[in-house]
């Protein structure tokens, strides 16, 4: 039972230590993370608010953040106020409380109907032995021939919401298992066609699903140096070191390097949260973005059977970004200069717990060069190398380990890099290669990467909120479309292409796919601010490989995902407009967030507004990802376009 209690919390990221070990650190900037002795009077408050339950549970304890207008205001050494924003679950019902922390009261209360809250560890826990303890799940085990139960590993999965109208008010889960009897890497042998599906409100299985026996894969599945075998020789050593130590400068959660300053904070449900992010030009500290993060990860999986066509995760909502961050490996996650960041969360009693080594930041130099030019005509050779600061954050979402990197550049451009690793979810079946899959049907939805497994198809689309305040918070947004034009017989040219330049009035206007035939350049640009030359000063959002949904805009999953529908949105500044998915995604009927507070088609012109950006890709799974996958890299840019009169590194020294 210990171990798997222990697998429990590692599983969402409960790196739990006592409470004499937490964190004393005081709060320095009102974007701060939350203390543990904040963390504590928030619990205290809402127990003492006689509103609840000694069964209280807390899904999510959240920074609310001060009003944007008094953070840009506040100066060091300012009372700060503080305020959480808490989602609770007392029984069946759910709330949405403000809890002034400062005054020690409750500012709001709010009972929210025919929501779910999203999934606490000790469901997850109390679902996994509500199915090891369920008679007829125990005699279809048996079935298969396992009879030591002890080496079966259950993980409960949210179930998404199909119009099932008996699923209508339950609070549910559906729970595959895995035979772990001689493996550490349980996922890649699954007890295929077997589901339970469990009412967390009774924590009872309420209904079995056995879709046949199909062999459990035998095939290896482990990857740690003692499975893989002889490993390669090492090549020669690269040092990273920094004899002077690091050159950026931390001051709290603040962060200063190379005429960048920025604010960050881990946060349980989206992650990284950076802000109040500002370039020194000069003599002059220039505004850039005020708040910038995740938002939502949506992974539906390509498989309509009866084991699979629910697997359809909103793992920020769902589950939480920060809430699953790994204890980053030193000198292996992040190299050996780096500086680590514990942080701190409240579990499912709203009892503060340490996330030991939740983040790191870096400096990077890899031999790439910030730029450089040689000139034939008369010897001339200028190059400069490039350096990054780097902010990373690896968050464990059951199988799939997703790598959130912030990086600055000396050159003004916030580049955001994200990294797919983990295993990939396989299904067994009966064919134990593709020549023996006659009929095509162990293979239909996915790609065998071993014996008797086939890795299901699926998508990964992440939502990221973009609050860009260039030169302030009075932008616009503007896309230059990219057009051809055809020349007249007095050219010797055929067709050229020009830009076309339109600020969009409202947000219905700004809601673009990304068209490769038809592109476009984006920018928020301050209409108010003119550079040298008399063009707006902007940044640009510089989009990477990308791709679109292919479920049919009724599918019940694309409804509750909402925001893959377009690549961009923009939206009118609403301090309450934080996930693109909705605050209640697990089990929604689909259709909050973006959809509904775009649907007023509300003005954003030369207002604060906020971009969101959603970066895609879909993962057909080559022999290649098993068992561990190689690290994807997907990613997009915020890079100064007409914002700086020139480049703004040129002036980087040769040396060191």
């Amino acid at each position: 039972m210990f171990n798997k209690i222990l697998l429990i919390s590692a599983f969402f990221g409960l790196h739990l230590v006592l409470s004499s070990q937490l964190s004393s650190a005081q709060v320095q900037d009102p974007m701060d993370p939350f203390t543990a002795e904040e963390y504590s009077m928030v619990a205290s408050v809402v127990k003492s608010s006689h509103n609840v339950s000694d069964s209280v549970r807390y899904p999510l304890v959240t920074l609310n953040e001060p009003p944007k207008s008094d953070v840009l205001h506040w100066k060091p050494g300012e009372p700060i106020d503080r305020q959480a924003f808490a989602i609770l679950k007392d029984g069946p019902r759910a709330f949405e409380a403000i809890i002034d922390i400062t005054g020690r009261k409750i500012a709001s209360w709010k009972e929210i109907q025919g929501v779910q809250p999203g999934i606490l560890a000790e469901e997850w826990k109390a679902a996994q032995d509500a199915v090891l303890s369920d008679a007829h799940w125990q005699a279809a085990a048996r079935k298969r021939g396992l009879t030591d139960f002890s080496n079966v590993v259950c993980i409960p999965l949210t179930v998404g919401n199909y119009g099932v109208a008996e699923e209508k008010g339950h609070r549910l889960v559906r729970v595959p298992c895995f035979d772990s009897e001689g493996v550490k890497n349980y996922w890649g042998r699954p007890i295929e066609g077997l589901i339970a599906l469990v009412d967390l409100g009774n924590y009872k299985v309420i209904k079995l699903i056995d879709a046949g026996i199909v062999p459990v894969p035998k095939a290896p599945v482990d990857f740690d140096e003692k499975s893989v075998g002889p490993l390669r020789e090492s090549p020669e050593p690269i040092e990273i070191s920094q004899p002077q130590g690091h050159s950026f400068k931390i001051d709290g959660h603040t962060v200063s390097w190379q005429n960048w300053n920025f604010h960050f904070r881990i946060d349980p449900r989206v992650g990284p949260v950076i802000s109040r992010v500002q370039y020194r030009d000069k003599s002059k500290v220039r505004s850039i973005l005020y708040e910038g993060s995740a938002s939502e990860l949506f992974v539906p999986y390509m498989d309509p059977n009866v084991g699979w066509y629910f697997r359809t995760y909103m793992d920020a909502g769902e589950y939480g970004i920060g809430k699953f961050a790994a204890p980053l490996e030193p000198g292996l996650d992040c190299p050996a200069n780096a500086e680590y960041f514990d942080t701190v969360f409240a579990d499912d009693k709203g009892v503060p717990y340490t996330q030991k080594r939740a983040a790191c930041l870096f400096e990077r130099y890899a031999g790439d060069m910030a730029w450089r030019h040689y000139e034939g005509v008369n010897g001339q050779n200028e190059s400069r190398k490039r350096t990054d600061l780097v902010l990373r954050l690896v968050s464990a979402l059951g199988n799939y380990d997703y790598i959130f990197d912030w990086v600055f550049s000396q050159n003004g451009t916030i580049r955001v890099a994200l990294g797919s690793s983990g295993i990939e979810q396989v299904k067994g079946v009966s064919s134990r290669t593709v020549t023996d899959d006659k009929d095509g049907r162990d293979t239909a939805y996915g790609r065998m990467v071993a014996e008797h497994t086939v890795a299901v198809n699926h998508d990964h689309f992440f939502s990221f909120r973009l609050d860009l305040d260039v030169d302030g918070p009075q932008n616009s947004f503007e896309y230059d479309s990219l057009k051809t034009v055809l020349l007249g017989k007095e050219s010797l040219r055929k067709s050229i292409w020009v830009s076309d330049a339109k600020i969009a009035a409202t947000e219905q206007e700004a809601k673009l796919q990304i068209n490769l035939q038809k592109p476009k350049i984006w920018r928020v640009i301050n209409p108010n601010v003119k550079g040298p030359l008399g063009y707006p000063v902007s940044f640009e959002l510089k989009y990477g490989a990308n791709a679109v949904s292919l479920l049919s805009p009724d599918d019940f999953p694309q409804m509750r995902a909402g925001f893959t529908d377009y690549h961009l949105w923009v939206t009118l500044y609403r301090p309450n407009e934080r996930y693109a998915g909705g605050t209640f995604p697990n089990q929604s009927q689909g259709g909050d967030g973006l959809p509904k507070w775009t649907r007023a088609s509300r003005p954003i012109k030369d207002t604060d507004i906020v971009l969101w950006y959603t970066l895609g890709f879909h993962h057909m799974v080559r022999t290649e990802d098993w068992p561990v996958l190689p690290t994807v890299w997907e990613g997009f840019e915020l890079r100064p376009f007409d914002f700086f009169d020139r480049n703004p590194a040129l002036d980087l020294p040769k040396g060191p």
